[in-house]
């Protein structure tokens, strides 16, 4: 305390009546917080944890589908205060349970109920998740971009990338019809009915290319708009073959850039540049 009673005895020799200086007032409080009140939490409490994050968000990945529905949801809710997370979690949480649960099961097997019953948890996990970033509802439906969405699993379940870059696309304010690739007719049909800026097609480790080409070009002989764009995105690091070869613009990537990079590849094909 001896710093402490030399700040104050100064401080009140600079003050004739006795007050304290803003400057003088803040030195003693930070000396208070630093020099008594830290180190006593310290030695009851423990030092508290510095980086833990990325360990943190991989081991909750990791049994983010295994628990309950309710136990994930509580999970995911604590990491998002305010919904400022929601980048982070998908990123980090939920893309990373999905390859994780992908790899636990033989595509080829049987019965994939089991799959099916997680993927569907993990997606709900999602569908949980609030947004502080995302536009707010009541956007101008004639100014808003466009997308058509299909995602290519034969399931009657999408995948979990899938159900991300719908929230990526939504949060950006665009107007999107979803269709799934198994009903391929109301996805044409669609293109055909209403205008789209873009059709984005959601892909699946070892869909046959020739079906990615079938459903691209598919999209593109039926859309009322000529120009539309036709990109394609799935599973971290899942580049099938050049794009150009299944009549595809271009890939999104991750699930969460799918709206971000169809976006900025609309401006440079508007703007006459080549994306």
């Amino acid at each position: 305390m001896a710093v402490l009673d030399r700040d104050a005895r100064q401080a009140h020799q600079l003050r004739p009546s006795g007050r304290l200086t803003t400057h003088h007032r803040a030195t003693l409080i930070h000396d208070i917080a630093s020099r008594l009140l830290v180190p006593a939490l310290a030695v009851r409490f423990g030092t508290p944890p510095v980086g833990t994050w990325r360990r943190d968000a991989a081991a909750l990945a990791a049994t983010l589908a295994d628990g309950t529905l309710d136990e994930g949801v509580a999970a995911l809710a604590a990491l998002n205060p305010d919904g400022v997370m929601f980048r982070p979690i998908c990123r980090d949480i939920i893309l990373p349970a999905a390859v994780a649960l992908r790899r636990r099961y033989d595509p080829d097997a049987f019965d994939q109920s089991e799959r099916l019953s997680k993927v569907w948890q993990l997606r709900m996990c999602l569908l949980s998740l609030d947004d502080a970033d995302a536009d707010p509802p009541g956007m101008d439906p004639h100014t808003a971009q466009t997308a058509l969405t299909l995602s290519s699993t034969h399931d009657d379940l999408p995948s979990v990338e899938h159900g991300v870059a719908l929230r990526f696309f939504d949060r950006a304010g665009w107007q999107v019809r979803d269709c799934n690739s198994h009903a391929a007719e109301e996805a044409r049909d669609s293109a055909h009915d209403q205008r789209f800026d873009v059709a984005w097609i959601s892909l699946e480790p070892g869909q046959a290319e020739d079906e990615i080409r079938a459903t691209a070009q598919g999209l593109r002989r039926a859309s009322r708009n000529t120009a539309i764009l036709v990109l394609a995105g799935g599973p971290p690091g899942l580049l099938p073959t050049d794009p150009g070869v299944l009549d595809l613009d271009g890939y999104t990537g991750s699930a969460t850039e799918a709206a971000e990079v169809s976006a900025s590849v609309l401006r440079l094909r508007r703007a006459g540049l080549r994306p």
